[in-house]
């Protein structure tokens, strides 16, 4: 079986470029899978969902992703996923997500307490920001418990 291009990505670099078989897509409106010669598609991704690329045919060398918002798109037998963030699964190191989580935390409860004093629209959107790293780094601890 001909192979698909298959090109991961986040705003900072990018996690995975290659051929691979078969790919299960997180989208928000359920998980669809991805063969070679699939037609043209765009979706949202679903927070938190896990994108599985086939690396051969029978599916035992696989790559795994956690996706944090972004899309995907079929097009031309190219698959391309574009997360607002996105781990690995295997690069997940608890501990230091973990103690990115707690100075996080940190983080929000001091802009929190700058905004209540200061209807600063930066801080706002400071602290929105901060907010979905936390979520982020939440996510991640929380795959990384249930599956390992």
């Amino acid at each position: 079986m001909e192979g698909l291009r298959c090109v991961v990505c986040i705003p900072t670099r990018e996690l995975f470029a290659g051929e691979i078989k078969y790919a299960s897509v997180p989208s928000v409106d359920g998980d669809y899978g991805v063969l070679p010669g699939h037609e043209l598609i765009v979706a949202a991704n679903r927070s938190g969902g896990v994108l599985t690329l086939n690396l051969d045919e029978g599916g035992k060398e696989q790559r795994k992703f956690l996706l944090y918002e972004g899309a995907s798109q079929v097009y031309n037998n190219i698959l391309t996923v574009l997360g607002r963030f996105g781990v690995d699964v295997e690069n997940i190191n608890v501990d230091e997500v973990r103690s990115k989580a707690e100075r996080m935390k940190e983080r929000i409860a001091a802009l929190e307490e700058a905004e209540s004093e200061n209807e600063d629209s930066q801080a706002s959107v400071t602290l929105r920001v901060s907010r979905k790293r936390l979520e982020w780094y939440e996510m991640q601890i929380k795959y990384a418990e249930d599956n390992h």
